[in-house]
């Protein structure tokens, strides 16, 4: 996995997504394939990760008690394996979305992992790298991860105050 580095991020319009609360999964499937509601109540198959088409992107929210557990000594560890994410959806036109990643501010990472061992080693750096450096980081965490250039791009995003 490459040198990862903890950035912040001006989302300066919101991300809006079609999806659904409490999917029917845990965690987040490196590949495979889910039923996603279009908007209008009817539900269509979509691919996972590297099964996306290029140009596809995924959003999935996972609370904070769900997903870390705080160890005194260590910091935050990643719960494993991952719990089921309270949403999960594609990114849509905004008058179909049915959760938007806000406008705002965000600590960010960025990295290409090759196998769901490299996303849990990110997302838990992610956490832990955040605690160490006190950023003001709130709420839930979001995995984003967009099919581009033939790989899959990964982002861990957490609003700051």
């Amino acid at each position: 996995m490459s040198e990862l580095k903890l950035l912040t991020l001006d989302l300066r319009a919101p991300l809006p997504y079609r999806g659904l609360e409490n999917p029917p999964f845990a965690g987040a499937p490196f590949a495979g394939s889910t039923l996603v509601p279009d908007g209008s109540g009817v539900f269509f198959e979509t691919n996972f990760g590297v099964d996306m088409a290029e140009g596809e992107e995924e959003l999935f929210l996972f609370e904070e008690e769900d997903l870390i557990a705080f160890d005194l000594d260590e910091g935050p560890l990643l719960r494993r394996p991952l719990p089921r994410p309270s949403f999960y959806g594609r990114r849509s036109e905004a008058d179909t979305a049915s959760a938007k990643l806000a406008a705002g501010s965000y600590i960010f990472l960025q990295w290409r992992p090759l196998d769901e061992n490299e996303l849990l080693e990110g997302l838990e750096w992610f956490a832990r790298e955040a605690w160490w450096e006190r950023a003001a980081a709130k709420g839930p965490y979001f995995l984003r991860r967009v099919r581009e250039d033939g790989g899959l791009a990964t982002q861990a995003l957490r609003r700051m105050d």
